[in-house]
């Protein structure tokens, strides 16, 4: 099991965490303030309930959403250092790709997004 953050997640590492974030921020459209940590901790104990080779998926996917906009939309940067232009850009990319399993992982975060916002507590 991965460390626990100091933002009271316990699957999801500090970065993993961050990384949350940006996607719920760009993806529900909301803002990027601190009510933004209890969807994070809502999906942490969702996904800590998981089979653990779904959780591995859904980690490694973060991973790959994090580090890909390289490959993508041609920035040095990762995803959550990207401008708000380019991070809607590569979010379209995602969600437009001709490759399947590029948008089954857009959707995917997309889904987990909403769910730990609107979720009820």
């Amino acid at each position: 099991m991965a460390k626990a953050t100091l933002n009271d997640t316990y699957f999801f590492t500090q970065v993993e965490h961050a990384i949350l974030r940006s996607v719920c921020y760009y993806m529900i459209g909301v803002p990027n303030d601190p009510t933004l940590e209890l969807p994070i901790i809502r999906i942490d104990a969702f996904v800590q309930q998981l089979p653990k080779p779904l959780r591995t998926r859904i980690r490694l996917g973060i991973h790959l959403f994090q580090w890909g906009p390289p490959l993508f939309i041609g920035k040095l940067c990762v995803f959550t250092r990207l401008d708000t232009g380019d991070a809607v850009r590569y979010i379209d990319s995602w969600a437009q790709s001709r490759f399947g399993i590029r948008r089954q992982l857009f959707r995917g975060l997309r889904d987990i997004a909403f769910l730990g916002y609107y979720s009820t507590t």
